[in-house]
């Protein structure tokens, strides 16, 4: 009788728990000090240090995409960097296992949504924390899937966009990170006066600059939302966009003391980013050794692949920070999704196309092409009014022409002169 081998898939389930365990162990231990020490802040309500295991817990599981009620207000904007740290951790564990087979990528699946699934369970937190099961669960998808994409996925299209990928993806981030770090400059003083505030102490500071630096890759993503013109709300009625600034109350959170002041924008800023995009699409076709049509489909694939990528991380950089105004935070994931097309997308097929050799070539064939035909036109009528419409005589002076006469012409040589005349 043949038995069943699940002995891999054993393997990548121990490995797939690490991750999600280890970081709800490092928030609850964090809520647990924070809220201690931190008791008597006015932001973070009646919530007493025995709850904060059960608030610990909960924040861990809008990293998974549910919701929490902290202090009766419902938080579910995700702590992206909580997500990104799971995320990465989970690759990196699967690529050590090699994983090669789609059972071991459903084990992986599996098992993280059962470790949020128990925990889950055994806490209780307030909320809708189950639907973090669901989110955990395409979290090790996604990783797994990742780590074995040479095993499982033939996608040759993408594999020769990669390079291309990578480059936009990178030239992406430094925007946003060059806007990200410009704003906090500018509002670093109001950024300051609002955590003063909360007379914290020295250790309840770092925790409060802890709490808000596990949204980091969320202000980033709010600051390519600014930049690529969608913008972002931070409320019902506020819109934050290179094309102008709508503003209202905002919560005393430090970190929003860095959102630009009222005003009417930077439109030009689209332009600019755009230029950048050509620019880089004419450099990395001429790195390509590819036809023109595979440099265009590379340019378009890596276009729509940033743009979904984008699209999923403002999804995951919106949610709620409490009821009514502040229920809605965050980009609008198909305005960017559109936004990246149009300025990413579009600029990279254009840069390919006037870069790519054929098109030169092409070019250069239609204007030598054009003097032909010039040229040709030029009819005799033309070139008479020039001047040029009769032949020259090509006949020497003193011959006499063939065409005018039957007879050979004489030719009169010293040496028949000298012959004697036979009378």
């Amino acid at each position: 009788m043949k038995t069943i081998d699940l002995s891999r898939e054993l393997v990548v389930a121990r490995g797939a728990i690490a991750p999600p365990f280890f970081t709800w162990l490092a928030m609850v231990v964090y809520a647990i000090v924070f809220y201690t020490l931190t008791a008597s802040a006015p932001m973070l309500g009646e919530i007493t240090w025995r709850d904060a295991s059960r608030v610990g817990t909960g924040w861990w599981m809008t990293a998974f995409g549910s919701s929490t009620q902290i202090g009766g207000v419902t938080v579910s904007l995700m702590p992206t960097l909580i997500t990104l740290i799971a995320l990465y951790a989970s690759y990196v564990i699967f690529r050590r296992r090699g994983i090669s087979s789609w059972a071991e990528v459903a084990a992986a699946t599996i098992a993280q949504a059962l470790v949020v699934a128990l925990i889950g369970a055994v806490v209780r937190p307030d909320g809708v924390w189950w639907a973090a099961i669901a989110g955990a669960g395409a979290a090790g998808f996604v990783s797994s899937l990742a780590a074995a994409r040479e095993e499982l996925m033939n996608l040759p299209y993408l594999d020769r966009a990669v390079p291309r990928l990578r480059l936009i993806a990178g030239v992406l981030a430094g925007l946003a990170l060059a806007v990200g770090l410009l704003a906090l400059v500018m509002g670093w003083s109001r950024l300051i006066q609002i955590h003063g505030f909360y007379l914290a102490g020295a250790v309840g500071s770092v925790g409060l600059v802890l709490l808000q630096l596990m949204y980091l890759p969320t202000a980033l993503m709010w600051a390519l939302a600014w930049l690529l013109g969608p913008g972002f709300a931070v409320g019902v009625g506020t819109n934050y966009s290179v094309l102008g600034v709508e503003s209202a109350l905002l919560p005393a959170i430090p970190v929003l003391g860095a959102l630009p002041s009222v005003s009417a924008g930077y439109p030009w800023l689209l332009g600019v980013v755009a230029v950048i995009f050509f620019g880089l699409s004419m450099y990395a076709t001429k790195r390509e050794e590819s036809t023109l049509g595979g440099g265009l489909l590379s340019a378009a694939v890596a276009s729509v692949a940033i743009a979904f990528a984008v699209s999923i991380g403002s999804a995951m950089s919106a949610g709620a920070l409490g009821s009514e105004r502040l229920a809605t935070v965050g980009p609008y994931p198909a305005l960017m999704f559109a936004a990246v097309l149009m300025l990413v997308g579009l600029p990279s097929v254009l840069g390919t196309l006037a870069m790519h050799p054929a098109t030169r070539a092409y070019l250069s064939g239609k204007r030598g092409d054009h003097r032909t035909e010039s040229t040709a036109s030029e009819t005799p009528e033309s070139l008479s009014d020039q001047g040029l419409g009769e032949e020259a005589p090509t006949t020497p002076p003193g011959a006499v022409s063939t065409g005018e006469t039957d007879e050979v012409p004489f030719v009169d040589t010293e040496e028949e002169r000298e012959q004697p005349s036979i009378g």
